[in-house]
């Protein structure tokens, strides 16, 4: 008795860079907007204290605690919008790679700048 044989054509699937980056894009910016949510709701707790005059003669230490929140939210925020930046960036030329590394670090150097400052 002679063999069947069936032959059966594998189709390629061909995955592109920007559609997985695009799924990263969506989380960082989902836990960005959490994380800094988060962030705002515990800073407006602690400011309504201090207003309110629960939270007293601690103002250098409420400061500084306020500036790493402002901090957290920031950099969760930065992480997100670099990452989308990022991912529109390799599809252009190398000026725009060139002016995304450029402007990339100077908003990182801007965030720390002025939550490092505020924290002092």
């Amino acid at each position: 008795m002679a063999k069947k044989s069936t032959k059966t054509n594998a189709h390629k699937t061909t995955v592109h860079a920007t559609k997985s980056n695009y799924g990263i894009v969506k989380v960082t910016a989902f836990w960005g907007i959490i994380i800094s949510g988060f962030v705002g709701i515990v800073l407006f707790i602690i400011k309504c204290l201090v207003r309110l005059g629960i939270i007293s003669g601690a103002g250098k230490t409420v400061g500084s605690v306020i500036g790493v929140f402002n901090l957290i939210a920031n950099l969760a925020l930065f992480v997100s919008v670099f990452l989308a930046a990022y991912a529109h960036s390799k599809t252009k030329g190398k000026t725009f790679k060139i002016l995304f590394w450029i402007f990339a670090l100077f908003a990182l150097l801007a965030i720390l700048g002025f939550n490092i400052l505020e924290m002092v």
